[in-house]
């Protein structure tokens, strides 16, 4: 199998070399605060969790995140450094970890109750150490664990994709569709730099967002149209130009704002309702990171800021809204593709027989906690 993600945490810990950015400037306060509760040994995880939410509640430019973690619908899974370095048989207890986790948070989903995974792998030592090739390393293995690709290249856009299910969709108990999703990457490391946006506290944090299943979910009958669509294209919108902006004009940040807006052509119409957005097009924006690549390597870098990065010009927004350019992409990410139980059940199929979502409703209070104290059971039982 290689190197295990608890050796490449211990190389990168032993022997990674510090972060000297963070002598001229510190975490932000916002990071500092986080931190402080995720790092205490005496906090539960609970409350760890309640914390983090609070951060991505306040913190995050992404509309859809915030909103999401205002209402609980990002299903979280926590990995300590401690527990990572416990696991008996190291890589296989990770993967196996999260996909407990992965396929809870896809059985939820089915009733609507999240549309976001994420993982926060928290390390107080990696948080110290500057970006480089172990820090990368680090990151792939993780993403490789989660998504089950034996191997994440540098910025590519893998042809796998992540699924998750809604049922009950267009008023139907039993019209099942599934939506795609890609993962991003975040880490500590970013805060200050010019990918500050791709921050996290705690150490490294892998999220994947279905704007479709987000929006079904939020409508009556699980059903969505023109007005609806135009509101998650106005969101994504605001989360685009919502990217970090230097306070100052000589911060040293030249490659800031990460993403940006790109005026309306004159051949393009105006689809959103917001005037403030009314200038800008409803079909691409521009970056300097592909937002769909897995492993984004211009992150990994130890300068505040680089003299050249790529320019990413036709980042595409028109998935959202339109079903004419690229109809598979937007049935994929948007409108729902249909699907049967036989690839749901495939998608949760370690999870135990009193959630089967063939026997049961939307799960109860009481189910889901059930459901959750046997994820820790399962992770209390890998750990020496």
């Amino acid at each position: 199998m290689g190197i295990h993600l608890a050796e490449m945490l211990l190389e990168l810990k032993l022997h990674g070399p510090v972060d000297r950015l963070r002598k001229a400037r510190p975490f932000s306060d916002d990071m500092k605060a986080t931190q402080a509760n995720l790092f205490d040994p005496d906090i539960p995880k609970l409350k760890k969790l309640k914390a983090y939410r609070n951060w991505l509640q306040n913190f995050q430019p992404c509309v859809f995140g915030r909103v999401a973690a205002k209402n609980e619908n990002i299903f979280i899974c926590l990995l300590e450094e401690h527990e990572i370095l416990r696991m008996k048989n190291g890589d296989p207890d990770v993967h196996d970890t999260i996909q407990d986790a992965r396929q809870c948070w896809k059985r939820l989903a089915l009733d609507g109750r999240h549309s976001s995974f994420l993982i926060l792998l928290l390390s107080p030592s990696l948080v110290t150490r500057e970006p480089g090739d172990r820090l990368k390393e680090v990151c792939r293995r993780l993403m490789e664990l989660y998504m089950e690709i034996p191997s994440v290249q540098d910025d590519t856009i893998h042809v796998q994709r992540e699924y998750v299910f809604l049922r009950g969709v267009d008023g139907d108990p039993q019209k099942i569709v599934k939506f795609s999703t890609l993962p991003n990457v975040f880490c500590a490391q970013g805060d200050g730099r010019w990918w500050h946006d791709h921050r996290t506290p705690g150490g490294i944090m892998i999220t994947s967002n279905a704007l479709g299943h987000f929006a079904h979910a939020r409508v009556s009958k699980r059903s969505i149209g023109a007005v609806e669509k135009v509101g998650a294209l106005e969101n994504a919108m605001r989360t685009i130009n919502n990217a970090f902006k230097p306070g100052r004009k000589n911060s040293g940040l030249k490659h800031c704002p990460i993403t940006w807006l790109q005026p309306r052509g004159k051949d393009e119409p105006i689809i959103v309702r917001s005037a403030e957005l009314a200038g800008f097009s409803p079909y691409r924006y521009s970056g300097f990171f592909h937002t769909d690549h897995l492993i984004p390597s211009v992150f990994f870098r130890p300068e505040r800021d680089q003299a050249e990065l790529p320019k990413y010009e036709d980042l595409d927004l028109r998935y959202i809204h339109d079903d004419s350019t690229d109809p598979q992409s937007h049935a994929e990410l948007m409108a729902g593709e249909k699907c049967g139980w036989y690839e749901v059940q495939q998608c949760i199929n370690r999870l135990p027989d009193f959630v089967n979502p063939e026997k049961t409703k939307e799960l109860t209070e009481k189910e889901r906690g059930k459901l959750a104290l046997w994820a820790e059971d399962r992770l209390k039982g890998r750990l020496a």
